[in-house]
């Protein structure tokens, strides 16, 4: 049985695959991790929100922690895309 060469180019394509998969690994933890950070910051009361139509689940502070941690979604998304381009 004649072994099987490899080039550069195929090793250096298997490589990347590689580090492709590491990092989507590494990007898809992040993103679980800031998922349950969003599910920590607490709610205002239920009672709190249904007195006004207009009101939010969160307190103002919340609210931005909330906006902010939706953008590192965002951006995380936007890296596993990239990915696979």
């Amino acid at each position: 049985m004649t072994p099987v060469k490899i080039t550069w180019k195929q090793t250096t394509k298997i490589m990347n695959q590689e580090q492709k998969a590491q990092k989507y690994d590494w990007l898809l933890n992040q993103y679980k991790m800031i998922e349950l950070e969003i599910k920590r910051i607490p709610k205002l009361p239920l009672e709190e929100t249904l007195q006004d139509i207009h009101s939010k689940e969160y307190s103002p502070e919340n609210q931005n922690k909330i906006n902010q941690l939706n953008i590192k979604l965002q951006q995380i998304d936007v890296e596993v895309k990239k990915l696979f381009i």
